[in-house]
This record gives C-alpha cells, structure tokens and sequence, in this order.
C-alpha cells in the first residue's frame, strides 16, 4: 500500500534520509523509532506528501506520492486545536474546510467522540480539556475523513506516563477494526512493541533502517504482555541497535 523505494531527502548540504526502503501493508501498524535527528518525521512528511524526496520514490497504491491526499490523515505530536472552536466543530473542521462534509458528518463525529470516551464533551473548547483528552479529539478529528493511511509523529510524547498508556490502549481499540495502516513515530521502545506489528529501526543521521523488528505477540495486546519472552526480546534487540554496546553494559 505505502511503498519507500530507495528514498533519499536532504535540507541544503544535510542528508537526513539516505537510500530509505520500506513497504506497509494494507491494515498494518508499523512504528519507527531511532535516535533523535535520524529522520523519522522526515520520512513520514514524505509519505503525507508534505515534502517531495531528494531521490527515489514514494508510493501509495502504486500512485506517485507529490502532494498530501485525502485518504491519508496526520496526527502529530501536540494536538494543534483551534482554541476558538469547541470540540465537535474541531473534529468536523478538517472535512469542511475540503468541502467534503456531508448531511452526516455530525453524526459520524459524535460517534467517534464517543468511542474515544468523550461523549458529552462536544461543546467544550481545548483549553476545557486535559492533554490527553485533546489528543483524543485530534485521533477522532483525522478518523473522521475515512483515511486509509494514518501518519502519527509521537502523538502521545507531550503526555504523562499514565495518560500515555492510556492513549497506546486506546488508539489499539480505534485501529482494531479498520482497515487502516499506522506509521507510528516514537522514542519509547516499550511502546513501539506493544503497538505495532513491526518495528523499524533507523540509524543514526543520515538516517538509514538499520533493521525491522517483527513483533510476534497476539493481538489483542495489553501491558500486561510486556513480560513476555517476545516482547522482551524484540524491546532488547531494538535497544541493541539504537545504542549498541551501551545498552548491553547498562544492562
């Protein structure tokens, strides 16, 4: 579905991706993680079509990738609500704004909200919300236009550390029953494992995938699976290529 083929992208004389290669299949969720400045939210501006590559080529359904398209959504790291707008119009905004909104586009909004546990919170505006609960209108905001694709980068790295396994459950929930691939950006590893169904692993700048990890765990997941054999694992080989020998001397 997603296809990176040979990518390379450099910003003037840096090169923050060299010779990227990558396939995501229809309904995966495929996170990335890797040291900072290794271009991991390069890449997925490539796959929005927010920027275009230095060389190589970026693919959805075999289409070239030259400019965002409306089957693919981004969330990004703070939730960027329109502080004058309440939350079911922040939900609705993005499909207005395209022309796209039809007779039942409240309707469909008030149900996402009232998944993602914000039924009765439709009127409020941002700043009547906690962290979390923004992010959860920007989730349902980018649900809302039906995207085929979607594109997170660390959408939950602002939050505390219980909200934040609050939202990875959470956004497990969403997904599980779409047919909706995920590329997901993150600093924690635990994360990455409990999410995805792969891992990929950059190097350092210019950012390469050093390795993809696949995460053999059942489905549903929960936290408590983190003591797992495979989840444990998949958490140290990852750890061995983000930091090499300093992550088996720190163990």
């Amino acid at each position: 579905m997603i296809r990176l083929d040979r990518v390379t992208k450099s910003f003037g004389s840096v090169e923050a991706l060299q010779d990227v290669s990558l396939e995501v299949a229809p309904g995966e969720f495929v996170a990335i993680v890797g040291a900072s400045g290794c271009g991991k939210s390069t890449l997925l501006r490539l796959v929005a079509g927010l920027v275009r590559p230095s060389a190589g080529h970026v693919a959805l359904d075999g289409r070239p990738v030259t400019e965002p398209r409306a089957e693919t959504a981004m969330v990004f790291q703070a939730a960027t609500l329109l502080p004058w707008a309440d939350v079911l119009r922040n939900v609705t905004f993005p499909l207005r704004l395209m022309r796209r909104a039809g007779g039942d586009t409240e309707a469909r909004a008030r149900a996402l909200l009232a998944t993602a546990g914000l039924a009765g919170f439709e009127h409020r505006l941002p700043r009547e919300l906690s962290g979390g609960m923004q992010q959860r209108v920007a989730i349902c905001r980018a649900l809302l236009q039906d995207p085929r694709v979607l594109l997170m980068d660390e959408p939950f790295g602002a939050l505390d550390a219980l909200t934040r396994e609050e939202m990875s459950l959470e956004l497990l929930r969403i997904w599980q029953g779409r047919e909706m691939a995920v590329v997901f950006v993150t600093h924690s590893i635990p994360e990455a494992v409990l999410l995805a169904d792969r891992v990929v692993v950059m190097s350092p700048r210019p950012g390469r995938i050093a390795e993809i990890i696949p995460v053999e765990l059942p489905r549903p997941r929960g936290f408590e699976q983190e003591g797992l054999p495979a989840f444990q694992a998949a958490a140290r080989r990852i750890r061995a290529l983000i930091y090499g020998g300093r992550a088996a001397h720190a163990a």
